[in-house]
């Protein structure tokens, strides 16, 4: 099987592109074992002119997986602005005597994803924002809150697609997408491995604490090296979480990341336990809810996002789902509604102004992490080729990974490296099972830009075979100009 693959991949090397037309050494590269059976969707055109420089079934619909972000990013920097913040403001309510506030704190949501982001350049520390919270309610004369903190998410409809599978939800990378969204919507769970492979796993704490959390133990150890097998099984809003899978053998603790169970109320919860250790004292629980429309509601401060261009950067180079969910509900918000068919009707809008054909476009998120979310390959290479001659270019095309790139997370980061894509590709890639997609922008030797996408569904060869397959087509359109 290996030796087949390889005369595939030897077919398309740059040295012997010449000696016949590219297109039959992709039908080669189809018919490898492994290969043979999937189907496979392939797109490549001058960015400049249009015209098609290599295709293999470019309208056939298939599942994208994570190269799905292009869209929302792209429509996000288009329609919001690369220098667009979000705010997030804190509010009172009631009337203030004697230093006691006879009402609530809100704290409503903007849909900022960089609250307290440690991974957003730009964003403040969680801390440093509570504290200039904490100060503004000290400034107002407020000392005891006869009342509670209030987490209001209301600006967005918060909740995941139906669509993603259970073994997902309650892991990090399916986060809710609460428009009071902070420390990326996620928790760090960390376990110590049993001293032999196939013991259990002990639970050690969370960070950050979250109050009421439990686990239903069955988390087992791997070998040593085997890495992050483990998921956490919960639902939104469910404090009880079922752990599931192994971590790896010989390290005295090991982090898995879940998703945080209920966003707002764990923003509003963290923000009470902040102003109870600087002398600001709650006499009820924080909860979860809004400001009641028409309460006379007092603005007491104001957070900024860090820009835009920062948000997206992340969301495609670290492919980040949560981010990706919250653009999609800020593009709803720009029409009028934070719900995701609102976001997903403005993508589509934004496809088709650009030249994509949308008639048999089916999405169910913007992150890709449904399989029921399906599309042509070619509507890809469209976007981006437009999206290659717009004032923003220049930021979408930073947020895309290239060979060696140290911001990166994923099978794609080594693509490339040390050879002639190394400063010369800009990409997006995706998986999930049975799925690899690539899509993004190609420098030839010669100086052309190429803008190409690849979607794979259904193959059963490795994974790291797929992803040198595609090393090799890149080098081959990369020398073959």
């Amino acid at each position: 099987m290996k030796t087949c693959l390889a005369a595939a991949l030897l077919a398309l090397s740059p040295c012997v592109l010449n000696a016949g037309p590219l297109d039959n050494k992709i039908g080669e590269m189809a018919a490898a074992p492994g290969i043979k059976n999937a189907v496979w969707g392939l797109s490549v055109k001058d960015a400049a002119t249009g015209k098609v420089i290599l295709e293999r079934d470019p309208r056939r619909n298939l599942v994208p997986a994570s190269i799905l972000k292009v869209f929302v990013t792209a429509a996000a920097l288009d329609k919001l602005g690369p220098e667009r913040s979000f705010s997030t403001r804190l509010y009172y309510d009631g009337a203030i005597s004697n230093g006691f506030l006879n009402g609530n704190i809100y704290i409503k949501g903007g849909g900022d994803p960089s609250l307290g982001s440690q991974l957003v350049k730009g964003a403040a520390p969680l801390d440093e924002v509570f504290g200039a919270w904490a100060a503004a309610i000290k400034k107002a004369g407020i000392n005891v809150i006869n009342g509670a903190v209030v987490g209001d998410e209301s600006a967005f409809e918060s909740v995941q697609p139906g669509s993603w599978a259970w073994e997902d939800i309650g892991n990090y990378y399916a986060a809710q997408p609460s428009a009071l969204t902070v420390n990326d919507g996620l928790y760090k769970l960390y376990l110590k491995p049993s001293e032999k492979e196939g013991g259990e796993a002990a639970v050690l704490r969370t960070e950050p604490y979250i109050d009421g959390l439990k686990f239903e133990n069955h988390m087992k150890t791997g070998p040593a090296g085997s890495g992050d097998n483990g998921y956490i099984f919960a639902f939104p809003g469910q404090y009880q979480a079922v752990l599931r899978g192994s971590i790896p053998r010989g390290s005295p603790e090991f982090a898995i990341k879940g998703a945080l169970p209920d966003p707002a109320l764990f923003a509003a919860q963290s923000f009470s336990y902040y102003l109870a250790k600087a002398g600001v004292n709650s006499n009820k629980k924080a909860f979860k809810g809004a400001l009641p429309p028409g309460s006379g509601g007092v603005l007491l401060a104001e957070t900024a996002s860090a820009p835009l261009k920062n948000v997206v950067r992340v969301t495609n180079k670290r492919s980040f789902n949560l981010y990706a969910e919250l653009l999609l509900r800020q593009l709803g918000l720009q029409r009028g509604s934070g719900t995701p068919d609102a976001g997903l009707a403005a993508v589509r809008a934004y496809l088709a102004e650009n030249g994509a054909d949308v008639s048999e476009l089916d999405l169910e998120d913007a992150c890709g992490l449904s399989s029921r979310d399906t599309v042509k390959a070619e509507n890809f290479t469209d976007i981006l080729r437009a999206v290659s001659k717009k004032k923003y270019y220049a930021e979408f095309a930073e947020s895309l990974v290239y060979p060696g790139d140290p911001d990166a997370t994923g099978h794609v980061r080594a693509m490339g490296k040390g050879t002639g894509l190394e400063k010369n590709l800009r990409l997006k890639s995706g998986s999930l099972n049975g799925v690899r997609s690539y899509t993004g922008y190609l420098k030839t030797k010669k100086g052309r830009t190429l803008v190409f996408t690849s979607i794979i569904n259904g193959y059963s060869t490795a994974p790291a075979v797929i992803d040198k397959m595609h090393e090799t087509l890149l080098l081959a359109l990369y020398a073959g100009d």
